[in-house]
């Protein structure tokens, strides 16, 4: 009887899941205002994640089916161990063989490698204020010992195969210095084991997890292309076509894992798998997707065309989107974002005509298949594959990774569910795959006018204040109702008593919502609400017009102060005015534009003294 061989999901345990902060052992200096602690972190747990992700896809898959060779550098992962333990829980294993079992699986997560491969984010000047102070930035590996299955399978034919799974919750604990005190975030994942005694199940293993994102995204197969094209056309559900430019988790939990059989995903993939990576081996097993958890998380942010729109470009990049308040278009496009109603008609239109045009589209698009590119070399797909030649892949809105888990061997029919490693697929997203630009154009201009709602809710915007006349030394930027929050944001300004009052760090951190954990629930509830993608940067900053970073410190000609009663004042101080002093940066979900505000700010130098943001 032929040997049977089964399916070893692709260990893609990828490392998108939510980090939680918690604080720790105290350690470090006070806090220094100028240090961007918020956007540190964001980069850094986005930097970590992609490591993570790179050394489990390069380091440990290989590593996750064990043959009788391989396993003779483990004293608990072995066919005998297994199988005296089979069906055992934590509680109930030898406490000397769980400790053995926790040494070899940190050798299979080759923690050494990842170890040395994180601290490379060390050498890194921008990190060094939040890394310096730890030896290492893994700290621990936590293992959930009340998720701990031991399982096995030995056939009763003259070739006696065998199967053995142990299955564990981790998680791999991160350190870095926080404002106060030396904090963590935490990675969640599966460990997943297979241990055999067929040579043939663990080379059709590493073919699988090592091909099936690439292979099932490029296949030809018209039913399999399907389930790696998919329109937010059909997946929304009763979602206006807008929302599509937002996040879309809901909807592909929907498509991947609750709809999976109706709508052909299941057999598809399950047909594929078997075709391209059993059937060539010549054997067939009963594949299934045991239950029906099959939708981890998904990864469709890093390659977007969001992320071409707010990608970060000085004042000075010749593509970079700028106005002057002084033109009509800049005045018109400043009272739209940050003065009137979003709910007005005229607040629709205006976004259509000074913000989402073609000239901007066309930028918007050049720097997307720049990302498209990236994608593809992250599947080791040829830049000049016949892909690029498809109209799916001409629309696309976003391409990305869907992870996945469920399947699964059936043995003696029920008898035996052999559980099988997470995996992900290769996906290509658009909003609407027959959109013409101008459609593209007008539904992104509707789904910013949502996002703007929200951001007037989130800060209280004051409709209707009578301003002073446009660009007059009296003009003030924007008037907010006072509230909880106008009273946070007036807590960060300086004091009269404080030595540096002039950067523009201040006004940074307040309208950004950044570097206060009293901010999180504003920034929280703007990214929520508005269906922002999480990945995405909000800055409303007086950044350098060469700067490479909107969260660099600069140093501006005025004195900043706050007073909750009155609010934001400007003092002229003579000093930095080789400096930025008037270019506002406002970077939040599709907006992502440079305004020259001249007299708004620079009034101060005509009246000495005046207001930039009016509290009502």
């Amino acid at each position: 009887m032929k040997k049977l061989l089964s399916l070893i999901g692709a260990i893609s345990l990828i490392a998108t899941s939510s980090t939680t902060v918690i604080a720790c052992e105290s350690g470090g200096k006070d806090r220094e205002k100028e240090i961007d602690y918020e956007t540190l972190v964001k980069k850094l747990k986005m930097e970590v994640n992609e490591i993570f992700t790179k050394h489990l896809d390069e380091n440990v898959y290989k590593n996750l089916i064990g043959i009788p060779d391989t396993e003779t550098a483990y004293s608990f992962l072995t066919q005998t161990k297994i199988m005296e333990n089979s069906n055992k829980s934590a509680e109930e294993l030898d406490p000397y063989d769980l400790e053995l079992l926790e040494q070899d699986i940190k050798k299979v997560l080759e923690l050494d490698q990842l170890i040395s491969d994180l601290n490379q984010l060390k050498i890194i000047d921008d990190y060094k204020v939040i890394l310096n102070d730890v030896d290492n930035l893994l700290k621990n590996v936590l293992f959930d010992w009340s998720s701990l299955k031991i399982l096995s399978y030995e056939s009763n034919d003259e070739d006696k195969l065998y199967l053995g799974n142990v299955l564990v919750n981790y998680k791999v604990e991160i350190q870095f210095k926080g404002e106060e005190k030396i904090e963590t975030f935490i990675i969640d994942e599966d460990f997943k084991y297979t241990s055999t005694n067929s040579n043939s199940l663990k080379k059709a293993n590493d073919d699988f997890s090592k091909n099936i994102a690439k292979d099932y995204f490029l296949s030809n197969n018209e039913t399999d292309r399907r389930h790696t094209n998919l329109s937010w056309d059909n997946i929304k559900g009763n979602k206006k076509s807008s929302d599509g430019f937002g996040r879309i988790d809901e909807q592909l939990k929907k498509y991947y894992q609750t709809d999976s059989e109706t709508n052909g995903f299941k057999k598809s993939i399950i047909d594929f798998t078997k075709v391209n990576y059993f059937d060539k081996q010549n054997n067939k097993l009963p594949l299934l997707f045991e239950g029906e958890i099959m939708y981890k998380t998904s990864e469709m942010n890093k390659y977007s065309m969001s992320s071409a729109v707010n990608k970060w470009k000085s004042f000075n990049d010749s593509e970079s989107i700028k106005y002057d308040y002084k033109e009509d278009d800049g005045r018109i496009l400043l009272d739209t974002v940050f003065r009137e109603d979003p709910e007005k008609i005229t607040s629709k239109n205006n976004l259509s005509s000074y913000y989402f045009k073609n000239s901007n589209l066309k930028i918007w698009k050049k720097d997307y298949e720049n990302i498209k590119d990236d994608f593809l070399r992250s599947l080791n797909i040829d830049l000049n594959n016949k892909i690029k030649e498809k109209d799916e892949y001409k629309k696309s809105t976003a391409l990305g990774y869907v992870n996945l888990t469920g399947l699964s061997i059936n043995l003696g029919k029920g008898a035996y569910i052999h559980q099988l490693p997470d995996f992900k697929i290769a996906v290509n997203y658009s909003v609407d795959f027959n959109q013409s630009d101008a459609k593209i154009l007008d539904e992104m201009s509707h789904f910013t006018l949502d996002t703007l709602k929200v951001w007037h809710e989130v800060f209280k915007v004051y409709h209707g204040y009578p301003y002073p006349k446009h660009n007059s030394d009296e003009d003030f930027l924007i008037a907010l109702k006072k509230s909880e929050l106008t009273k946070e944001m007036t807590e960060i300004f300086p004091t009269e008593g404080d030595e540096n009052k002039s950067s523009q760090v201040f006004f940074r951190d307040a309208f950004s919502l950044s570097n206060t954990k009293i901010f999180n629930k504003y920034h929280d509830e703007l990214f929520e609400k508005a269906n922002i993608l999480e990945n995405s940067w909000y800055y409303m900053v007086f950044a350098s017009l060469d700067s490479l970073s909107p969260s660099e410190r600069k140093n501006t000609a005025f004195d900043w102060s706050a007073n909750n009663k009155i609010g934001i004042n400007l003092k002229w101080n003579n000093n930095n005015q080789t400096m930025n002093n008037q270019v506002m940066t406002f970077r939040f979900g599709y907006l992502n534009f440079h305004i020259d505000l001249n007299k708004i700010t620079m009034g101060a130098k005509e009246l000495g003294n005046k207001e930039l943001v009016k509290f009502i």
